[in-house]
């Protein structure tokens, strides 16, 4: 009974295993695998039910389901060689024609030849046959039908199929493909080898021989393992992984296994001291393995394909401060030492459309590359929402099957492996490129990942390129000054600009040194939807500007992911914790108006002071409550709420940073709310951008000085239908 189960085991593993394959594989060759694990699996269930048979059922019903066992088994091992030797794969007419010849032939061979099938546990499975060659020819070669469909479909054809696989990949100087045609030829010598060791065993154990099938699901294991590899396993990383092995499994696996027989022989004297003992040597193994594992992790000269949490621990230190050049240069250096890529390029957006190249230097073979940010295959990429291009994906997957022949004319023509789009929105504003990755690897799954859950940094890198490190616009003399009108210029062209005949917008910035980190923004959702954003950024100059352009950059991305306001700022507040310049926050409002229902929605993140004027009741009142600074915490989520207030003809709402309520005059007295709350009632009458210039007007007079902070006032009136 123990081998009907075992067959049934193998089924059940290899049905999930075919799912298994088609999450885990991602070549084009997914269903192919997909259905040699269902055949073999079905073979295992024939084979457990016909074993099941012989212990009542009708010998002619055994025989049956042991001729369609071995009808399966003979199919899935010519489609098993099929697939080696023509690897990849394509399916064609000719092809679907060939492998019904042959099921016809096997049905035949195998129903008119094997005369009789028993199993029993005195000779296992034995199958009788007629002789390969009858009179004289078969006391030269004294073989059964039998033996000739084994030594075919079980030796020969696999191995046939696995040499002209090996000369293939050879030949196509593809070392991925010829890596894996090795490890298929590991998972055909296994089967062998398991084969050969249960024809030992069955000396002893006759039953053993129904235990053939395990031999096909141990090769189909290794096969879907050397298909799903994506990196190239060179002498150093195998090295590597063995020490590993040796020190942190293969040491404390024998540590225990030595004390063991040793311990053995104190359980007849006291076995609660014998399981004492072992419970500590266990325990003292672990402990072995653990420390092992640091020490291992502390040799660099042993190279790790996973490299994501080194990789952002190192982009999320990386300084800024120093020269534009020396500052690639780093980023560069990172890119080398973690992923492994030959060189790193930093396309940028001249403003006309064209992604140009920074830092050439032909002598060194880093000449310039252009690429059209309006191409048709960019706008194709957009629209999949795919910012990370990977060539072998391209090559090898049905992902860019539309840009397949577009996205490799890019690849050859920028000389690079992977391509990570950097866009605002549905504007690409930059493009890092990667070269090939040292040692022949290609960019794999696990590349794709990492680079998507570290995009925000790459968008900083690219953005501050972008902004600060263009020598082309930055020029040699003062970069302050020069940077002061080219964001607040990047600052206006991101607006969008509230047209709608029941409100009156108006706003003034005003920064105490040129420039800084407080802003107002508007963004146009749909014809009756606006989203605005007052905020203040930590720090001054150009550190605090540079931070408030890329937040502003970041909130249009992220609109394009997600259309919940809450998790909008959810995704902000982690942007600014894990992104930004440490030690970064945001202190603002997000508000979100919807003009069908004259509504507001917005949430307070630590903005000073909101006030609402109500006509009604000729009354001016604080709404903002209490906020939530974003930057500190990790999750932002449960400490904001969503507020919601209906704005009525003639009320007005005016929102401002604490640069307006905390400036002081000479005397060292405060600006205040009372002061904001009356000139918003002496100015009820007039527009809101001279309401926004009036409450400066009034600051300015009271100071009487130069301002101390920046100041930023935004004034949203409601007018009469």
């Amino acid at each position: 009974m123990i081998y009907v189960v075992i067959n049934g085991v193998m089924a059940a593993f290899l049905l999930w295993f075919a799912y298994y394959s088609d999450k885990r594989v991602v070549t084009e060759d997914s269903e192919q695998l997909i259905s040699l694990n269902l055949e073999l699996c079905v073979t295992c269930i024939v084979a457990a039910l016909m074993l099941a048979s012989t212990f009542r059922a009708p010998h002619s019903l055994s025989l049956f389901l042991a001729r369609c066992m071995f009808v399966l088994l003979g199919f899935f091992c010519f489609d098993f060689s099929l697939y080696m030797a023509f690897y990849p794969i394509r399916k064609t007419r000719t092809l679907s024609i060939v492998r019904m010849v042959m099921l016809v032939f096997l049905v035949f061979y195998v129903f008119n030849f094997f005369i009789d099938i028993n199993v029993s546990i005195y000779v296992g499975l034995d199958v009788f046959s007629r002789s390969l060659l009858r009179g004289t020819l078969s006391n030269y070669m004294p073989y059964s039908r039998y033996a000739f469909f084994k030594a075919v479909f079980f030796y020969v054809l696999p191995a046939v199929s696995v040499v002209i696989m090996m000369l293939r990949m050879e030949a196509s100087g593809n070392a991925l493909n010829f890596q894996k045609s090795i490890l298929s030829a590991c998972a055909v010598v296994t089967c062998w080898m398991f084969l050969y060791a249960l024809s030992l065993a069955q000396l002893r154990v006759a039953m053993y021989t129904t235990m053939f099938t395990v031999s096909f699901v141990l090769m189909m294991a290794i096969l879907v393992f050397a298909m799903a590899q994506t990196i190239l396993y060179d002498a150093l990383f195998l090295v590597g992984q063995f020490l590993r092995f040796s020190l942190c499994f293969a040491i404390p696996s024998l540590l225990v296994g030595f004390f063991f027989p040793v311990l053995w022989r104190v359980i007849t004297k006291s076995p609660v001291e014998f399981v004492l003992l072992m419970v500590l040597t266990i325990i003292i193994a672990i402990t072995i393995s653990y420390q092992m594992e640091k020490f291992y992790n502390k040799i660099s000269k042993f190279r790790s394909f996973q490299y994501a949490d080194k990789l952002e621990s190192e982009m999320a230190k990386f300084d800024y401060n120093g020269e534009p050049v020396e500052i690639v240069k780093a980023m560069e250096s990172i890119f080398v030492r973690n992923i492994g890529v030959s060189h790193m390029r930093v396309l940028i957006d001249n403003g006309s459309g064209v992604l140009e190249s920074v830092y050439n230097d032909p002598e060194h073979g880093r000449n310039k590359i252009t690429l059209s940010a309006t191409d048709k295959v960019f706008d194709s990429l957009l629209n999949q929402n795919r910012t990370i291009i990977l060539k072998s994906f391209a090559l090898e997957t049905n992902i860019y099957f539309v840009d397949r022949n577009a996205l490799v004319d890019i690849f050859e023509q920028c000389g690079c492996d992977a391509i990570i789009l950097l866009t605002e929105g549905r504007r690409i504003v930059g493009a890092i490129l990667l070269g090939s990755k040292v040692g022949g690897n290609v960019f794999t799954e696990y590349d794709n990942q990492v680079f998507s859950k570290l995009y925000t940094y790459f968008f900083v890198f690219g953005y501050y390129m972008k902004n600060i490190a263009n020598q082309s616009v930055v020029g040699t003399v003062n970069r302050e000054i020069h940077m002061s009108s080219q964001i607040i210029t990047s600052i206006q062209e991101n607006m969008d600009p509230i047209k709608n005949n029941k409100v009156d917008v108006g706003y003034i910035m005003k920064h105490a040194h040129n420039i800084g980190g407080e802003f107002v923004d508007m963004i146009r959702l749909s014809a009756d939807k606006h989203i605005f954003v007052l905020g203040d950024l930590s720090g001054k100059g150009i550190s605090a500007s540079m931070s408030m352009v890329i937040i502003k950059s970041i909130i249009r991305t992220y609109l394009e992911e997600t259309k919940d306001f809450k998790l909008l700022i959810e995704k902000v507040n982690q942007f600014i914790r894990f992104s930004l310049p440490k030690g970064t926050f945001f202190e603002g409002v997000f508000g979100l108006l919807d003009f069908n229902s004259n509504t507001m929605y917005y949430i307070n993140c630590g903005v000073p002071a909101m006030f609402l004027y109500s006509r009604s009741f000729n009354n001016v009142i604080e709404i903002q409550g209490e906020g939530r600074v974003l930057g500190f915490v990790k999750d932002i989520g449960p400490l904001i709420k969503v507020k919601k207030t209906v704005l009525n003809p003639g009320d007005v709402l005016v929102a401002c940073t604490d640069g307006l309520i905390d400036c002081h005059s000479l005397r060292g007295e405060p600006f205040g709310k009372n002061r904001v709350q009356k000139v918003i009632m002496e100015n009820t009458m007039y527009p809101a951008e001279k309401m926004a210039q009036f409450t400066y007007d009034a600051l300015v007079s009271f100071i009487s000085k130069e301002l101390d902070d920046d100041v930023s006032v935004l004034v949203i009136k409601c007018l009469e239908k």
